[in-house]
């Protein structure tokens, strides 16, 4: 009986260690396959809408959506293009009292056959693409006003083999 009782105990204290082990973590600075910004501002919904929209704009990225009921801000990827800002998708929603941004890129196939998104992490080289989305990423979550920017990592539901539209669909 006393044996059984260990075993359940040791269960319980294994599945609680693999919840923490599986707990996306914060960090002040960017770790290895981070991908969310999270930005921590007290500054009104409206005004970091307003910021972000300012900053991507005159970054050279085509505004998507803008709703500033939910606090959802999305820009255009567009396939066609040549350069990364045309080629990325940033994604900014309000969870709380804080943002959290998300991008993705694109890659075309050779002659046009299609376009691949990846997600933009922190990850490879400094001139790796997905580095290099990254910190578009990380730039648009510095102009919001008096925030205070912590990274994570979020399961990322699309790999090389998903198409470009159900990449854009998925919540990321």
């Amino acid at each position: 009986m006393r044996k059984y009782w260990l075993l359940g105990a040791l269960s319980l204290m294994l599945s609680d260690f693999v919840a923490l082990a599986q707990r996306p973590k914060e960090t002040d600075v960017p770790f290895g396959r981070s991908n969310i910004v999270l930005v921590q501002t007290a500054a009104s919904p409206d005004s970091v809408l307003t910021q972000l929209s300012h900053h991507l704009t005159t970054h050279g990225f085509v505004l998507d959506s803008v709703d500033r009921t939910r606090g959802l801000l999305t820009t255009r990827v567009q396939t066609s293009s040549r350069t990364l800002v045309e080629q990325m998708k940033i994604r900014a929603i309000r969870v709380g009292d804080a943002w959290k941004l998300t991008g993705l890129y694109l890659i075309s196939g050779p002659m046009n056959s299609g376009a691949t998104a990846f997600p933009a992490e922190f990850l490879g080289l400094e001139s790796a693409p997905n580095k290099v989305a990254f910190r578009e990423v990380v730039a648009a979550a510095q102009s919001i006003p008096r925030g205070t920017l912590r990274y994570s990592r979020g399961k990322v539901r699309f790999g090389a083999f998903t198409k470009l539209e159900d990449a854009l669909k998925m919540p990321w």
